[in-house]
């Protein structure tokens, strides 16, 4: 199996969790964090996303929609394997995570810098445009870009986090971008859960998990999880 495969732990608690890497990233970010949960006796299934660990033209043929949908799946079947599902998600798997949140039965919601807002979209297909002077590779990443952003921006509704109510960890990397900050906030503002809790890590930026801080996040994950 390659490192970047889609991989399921069996455990002997009979509850789950569902991990969900990165854009452009693997089930290899999430690795590490399983087994550490594994070991606490939980299943845990993160899928490898359409398109993902490959090349970068595989990604983009791809969409944040389809990606959702292999979640969504793999959510379904962990279900009936076990009792409860904890939804675990870092970048845009952490909004993916906070999308299942609203529309499943989750025991509990964790995301690491997790958007829920939109971006500088003409900026970003400026920049990129000066990169790669390909016509058909431009018209590609541009419905690809416009699906992720009408994803986050439909997901970062009021009305729509205000559905979650599992117990919820937001982690941030203080070095992450502003708009990523601006998310956690809304998400501690908006979310409905009686039991959340935000914790920022000084020495990170986007990926926690692959970041100055992982042992202290991983540790602090595999907490929040078994207390709640």
């Amino acid at each position: 199996m390659a490192t970047t495969d889609s991989f399921i732990l069996e455990g002997t608690n009979n509850l789950g969790v569902l991990l969900c890497h990165s854009l452009t990233g693997s089930p290899a970010q999430m690795r590490d964090l399983a087994k550490k949960l594994n070991k606490k006796g939980y299943t845990v299934s993160c899928p490898l996303y359409d398109g993902h660990g490959l090349e970068f033209k595989d990604v983009i043929e791809s969409d944040a929609i389809k990606w959702y949908q292999t979640l969504e799946t793999a959510f379904d079947e962990l279900r009936t394997q076990v009792e409860g599902i904890y939804v675990i998600g870092m970048s845009i798997g952490g909004s993916f995570a906070v999308k299942l949140a609203t529309m499943k039965d989750v025991k509990g919601l964790v995301t690491l810098n997790a958007p829920v807002i939109g971006f500088d979209l003409m900026s970003d297909l400026f920049n990129f445009q000066k990169g790669f002077d390909m016509p058909d590779l431009m018209t590609r990443y541009k419905v690809h870009r416009q699906t992720y952003f009408n994803f986050v921006v439909e997901l970062g509704q009021i009305e729509a986090l205000r559905k979650i109510t599992a117990p919820t960890f937001v982690l941030q990397g203080s070095f992450d971008l502003d708009r990523y900050k601006t998310s956690s906030h809304m998400l501690m503002t908006y979310i409905s859960s009686e039991v959340k809790q935000r914790k920022d890590y000084s020495k990170s930026r986007h990926l926690l998990l692959r970041d100055n801080d992982k042992k202290e996040v991983i540790k602090d994950i595999v907490a929040f999880v078994t207390e709640n």
